[in-house]
């Protein structure tokens, strides 16, 4: 290769150098070591000599050296920044990026002196013209160098807020945001006798913007612009942050989160006692946040829970809160746990059920957020201030589910109703709970009109199983945590419909296709509802006769099938029963009776037993839904 004759000494030896490294190695490193002997202030030399460190990665130790002269002399030059630039956005990749080149300069810069080390990170952020990046940097620095913070990290909040506020307005989801919340603040709260330059203003909206942030992770809030972020262990950092402010803003530690064996049952207690004894450090910021954390932290374990988690391939199941039924004949279930009771309630509580034993803890939580919301609405201050949150945080619509479910508990059904017509709330658990009311207000027609409306919305993807527990026995008030599954929903909805139907019978004259009606609807959930049956079956008795022309389409039930067909006989009563439309006017009883009627009879009786396998939950599905007319019939 022929050298331009005409080039410096200094370009000749560089020169040499790149031209003896691909097939010398030895022969390019000495003349490198000549050229930085000779020319230690020349740049093109000393970054030569680097460069060389850096394409061999065998002599790390020689390559931190080489870039540690370099920032000590050259920092103006352009090829070093793109290196110095290279090596920050390494280090950001460290624990995520197995790169090769990557890990040699994260190992390289590990190689240099902690002075060199900070200077470099300093610059490299002092010299950073985008925000977000020169916050990065920054961020970098305390992460590496812990005792720079107490020199940076109070302007490193300042900027972030104040970038935040400038450049995202009101996304919570911003990157602002999550370097504050999730690197910063962690970093700053495991730091000891920390002294910050903030403001008691900057921290208390600081504090608010990490409660917004991890809120949000845990789908508190719906908003227009939704994204899905998830965050291992929420809560816990949560509590870590607020520690942390709260050590910085002087709050009393007893009321804390910082208890390795903390509880929810445990830490009430405790909130309680504090309150009582009110201490002369009594803080009335510190106890709206305190309290207001620990409430959505227990309406999340409780929304969590009334959605269990559920196997793969299956999908989950929401239960709701509902008025339940009684039956004064059944074993009377046993009281709670004295915790649950507040000693000024005047009457005990309702007996509170759901599916299985293993979800006794949707009770407990219920419990724990109806005692914290009770004690918030205690006083004028604290509900105020619990308003404020709800409306800065935009959590309505995460609370309105308990909301919905606690005027189900206290029988507030006025006051539930109208708190139906101004929120958007689930379809089917809003028309279960106000078929329910229209019950209870004996507006009966009302009633069927929304089971009417739920029909549709049956789930067919997620069938379930009928429940056992929608009556117990007693005289106290029964809920349930009904889940809205298909068969679920359609029982409690045909229990409801069954009610009224009797009740309404009971207070006029002999309806025979109301008592029809009825025998087809206890078929469903047999033999939980045969307490019906006797009452019904001493009416026809008393009156002789029973006329049903639906008798054929839809009772199937072989208990209900031998009490008819045993009215029938002479021992029974010797009843007309009339269930076959063809036969019209004719008598059908034994004494005197047309011999074929009496056989169309017995066969009618086989074919409805031999019909007794049939689907139910689609036979009372088309039983509501075709005789919709004749149902409404019953309830005038």
């Amino acid at each position: 290769m022929e050298m331009d004759l005409d080039i410096s000494d200094e370009d000749y030896v560089i020169a040499m150098v790149k031209q003896s490294f691909p097939t010398d190695p030895f022969e390019s490193r000495a003349w490198m070591l000549t050229a930085k002997s000779l020319y230690p202030a020349n740049f093109g030399v000393q970054f030569q000599a680097y460069r060389i460190q850096k394409e061999l990665q065998a002599n790390i130790k020689g390559a931190a050296k080489c870039f540690s002269d370099l920032i000590g002399k050259f920092e103006e030059k352009e090829q070093l920044w793109k290196e110095i630039e290279a090596i920050t956005k390494a280090l950001r990749a460290e624990d995520d990026d197995t790169n090769r080149s990557t890990e040699f300069l994260c190992e390289m810069f590990k190689h240099m002196s902690t002075d060199v080390q900070h200077h470099l990170l300093v610059l490299t952020a002092n010299h950073c013209e985008d925000t977000m990046e020169h916050c990065r940097l920054l961020l970098l620095l305390l992460q590496r160098f812990p005792v720079a913070i107490s020199s940076y990290a109070s302007n490193l909040v300042d900027t972030l807020c104040s970038a935040e506020r400038h450049c995202y307005n009101t996304a919570i989801n911003n990157p602002c945001r999550k370097i504050l919340v999730c690197d910063l603040l962690p970093l700053l709260a495991n730091e000891q006798d920390l002294n910050l330059d903030i403001t008691e203003k900057q921290y208390y909206n600081v504090l608010v913007k990490a409660i917004q942030f991890y809120l949000y992770s845990m789908g508190f809030m719906q908003l227009e612009e939704q994204e899905d972020l998830k965050i291992e262990g929420a809560w816990q950092k949560l509590f870590t942050i607020v520690e942390f402010i709260g050590n910085q803003l002087g709050w009393d530690p007893t009321i804390g989160f910082s208890n390795t064996n903390w509880s929810k049952e445990g830490f009430w207690r405790k909130l309680l006692a504090y309150h009582r004894q009110v201490p002369p450090n009594f803080d009335e910021k510190q106890s709206c946040f305190t309290i207001f954390i620990f409430f959505c932290y227990c309406l999340d374990e409780y929304n969590f829970s009334t959605t269990p988690e559920c196997s793969p391939g299956q999908l989950p199941i929401t239960h709701v809160l509902v008025e339940a039924f009684l039956d004064p004949t059944l074993p009377v279930p046993p009281v709670e746990p004295k915790f649950k009771r507040r000693k000024n309630d005047a009457a005990p509580h309702p007996h509170i059920s759901v599916e299985k034993p293993e979800m006794k803890q949707m009770i407990n939580n219920f419990f724990m957020v109806v005692n914290c919301f009770e004690f918030i609405y205690s006083t004028e201050r604290l509900k105020r201030e619990f308003k404020k949150f709800c409306d800065c945080l935009k959590i309505d619509a995460y609370l309105n589910g308990f909301i919905i479910d606690y005027m189900v508990y206290k029988g507030k059904f006025d006051e539930l109703i109208a708190f139906f017509e101004k929120s958007n709330c689930q379809v089917v658990s809003k028309n279960i709970r106000t078929a329910h009311v229209s019950y209870i207000t004996k507006n009966y027609s009302a009633c069927f009109e929304q089971i009417l409306s739920i029909l549709p919305l049956l789930s067919i993807r997620n069938k379930g199983n009928l429940s056992t527990s929608l009556v117990i026995g007693g005289v106290r008030r029964h809920l349930h945590f009904l889940p809205l599954t298909h068969f679920a929903v359609l029982q409690y909805c045909v229990k409801l419909l069954l009610r009224c139907i009797t009740e309404n019978l009971s207070s006029t004259n002999y309806n025979e296709y109301a008592i029809g009606s009825a025998l087809v609807l206890t078929q469903l959930d047999w033999p939980q509802e045969d307490e019906f049956v006797p009452p019904i079956m001493e009416k026809i008795k008393l009156h002789g006769s029973f006329h049903f022309p639906l008798f054929q389409n839809y009772i199937i039930n072989i208990e209900l099938l031998e009490e008819l067909t045993y009215l029938w006989t002479p021992q029974g009563g010797q009843i007309t029963l009339d269930i076959i439309p063809h036969l019209g006017q004719r008598r059908i009883g034994t004494r005197g009776a047309d011999k074929g009627a009496k056989e169309e009879i017995k066969q009618a009786i086989r074919r409805q037993i031999a019909r007794s396998n049939e689907k139910l939950d689609d036979l009372l599905f088309k039983f509501l839904t075709h005789e919709r007319a004749q149902i409404l019939q019953t309830l005038i």
